[in-house]
């Protein structure tokens, strides 16, 4: 296999840099033998059994043989929602929230006093208590937030200013909602860098640092790190020679990249499941050339991915919509524009789709509808979870009795 997978722990970032001005804690609060076959290529054991590697020939998926394509509109029956919202609050207007896992989403948050998010903040799962953990940026007044992420240990923000179009990510310790200790600089980029596309996973974060298409740095390689408390330097998990395709998703104690690979062949993909702990290859699925997947995660023993275009080459993988499967096939295969990262548990995906959400459950070949909540918007409800989860979290923008949009509901539903 051509792609560039190896520790480098020698260049990585200099990680573990401590930020002078850090905030010490706060408190918080087709047919039946292809269902069936494609059924038991989305039930195998994840990344959670660790060292059971899958056999990946690393060749270009073209799947030209429709026996392979299980299309859940045309061959799973129609069901009722199996869903229903443990808990559901609003935020104020601007809000948007992101659950990486646990009980804890973090917030950027657009305070009543401003038009455009400026703090950072963190929700409870469990009571919908929430509370501002970041008031100002660390770096000064000349810096905004720009992203933000959390785990049950961890915060992790970038701060950038926009008029240099340079940032910085950063993290802090996290403990019961509540920040810890100092903040860290994990990485930093300028003009010639995008800012990083970054998730977290337990005590670590994870990250993508990846030159500007039309920069000047547009021919250096791109990498994807990851650190945790402790670390003195990150590690380098992966290189890869062009940009990453998809954001770092982490499901399962699996984290799941899609670099370039097979280069000297042309521009080929290559969804990469790795094992979190080690950087072990674990699965790969090589997308047709010149098909970019627009979001992917790993999750019981497949890939969970999505198309955003019609290519119109490439075979069936080369279709707009969402897939579910790994190398050979066969792929569940939902038809509908994506619009973001597969969440669920077990045999059960959600999929967003317009304003409302999918529920595949792929082992009673069933699918339902998730509705938005009363009076959202035309774009419904987004998730704001990936991957496994335990609790899928949406965020919806509602309207008041005036019509005129009002707050964020939040909405948590159980996933048994």
């Amino acid at each position: 296999m051509s792609s560039k997978h190896r520790e480098k722990l020698n260049q990585s970032p200099a990680a573990g840099r401590k930020v002078s001005g850090g905030f010490s804690r706060r408190s918080l609060f087709k047919g039946a033998a292809a269902a069936t076959a494609a059924l038991g290529a989305v039930s195998l054991a994840g990344c959670s059994s660790k060292g059971d590697e899958q056999q990946v020939s690393g060749e270009p998926q073209v799947i030209t043989d429709d026996s392979k394509i299980v299309n859940v509109t045309e061959e799973f029956k129609s069901a009722d929602n199996p869903l229903a919202a443990q808990s559901a609050w609003d935020l104020p207007l601007g809000t948007v929230p992101f659950h990486s896992e646990g009980a804890w989403a973090a917030l950027l948050e657009a305070p009543s006093s401003a038009r455009s998010v400026n703090t950072l903040g963190i929700i409870s799962l469990a009571s919908g208590a929430r509370a501002t953990l970041i008031p100002q940026p660390i770096k000064g007044s000349a810096y905004g937030f720009h992203d933000v992420r959390c785990s049950e240990t961890v915060y992790a923000w970038i701060e950038m200013n926009y008029a240099e179009a340079s940032w910085v990510l950063l993290a802090q310790e996290l403990q019961n909602g509540a920040l810890a200790g100092e903040a860290v600089e994990l990485d930093h980029g300028n003009a010639d860098w995008e800012p990083a596309r970054f998730t977290v996973a337990g005590g670590h974060v994870i990250w993508q640092k990846m030159p500007l298409a039309s920069g000047s740095k547009r021919a250096e390689f791109s990498h994807c790190y990851s650190w945790a408390f402790g670390d003195a330097k990150a590690k380098d998990l992966y290189e890869s020679p062009g940009r990453f395709a998809t954001w770092p998703r982490v499901s399962g104690g699996c984290l799941t990249i899609a670099p370039r690979v097979n280069t000297e062949e042309g521009t080929f993909y290559g969804i990469t499941a790795l094992d979190l702990d080690g950087g072990k290859m674990v699965d790969q699925l090589v997308m047709p050339q010149n098909v970019s997947p627009f979001e992917a995660v790993y999750m019981n023993g497949a890939f969970a991915f999505s198309v955003e275009a019609n290519y119109g080459y490439g075979g069936s993988l080369g279709n707009m919509g969402t897939f579910i499967g790994r190398e050979g096939g066969p792929f569940v295969y939902l038809s509908r524009e994506p619009l973001a990262c597969v969440a669920g548990k077990g045999s059960r995906y959600l999929i967003k789709a317009r304003s409302s959400h999918f529920v595949l459950d792929t082992e009673a070949k069933t699918y339902a509808i998730l509705p938005a909540p009363d009076k959202a918007t035309d774009y419904g409800d987004y998730p704001a979870s990936e991957g496994e989860t335990d609790r899928f979290v949406t965020f919806a923008t509602v309207r008041g009795d005036n019509g005129l949009p009002a707050a964020v509901q939040v909405r948590v539903f159980p996933l048994a």
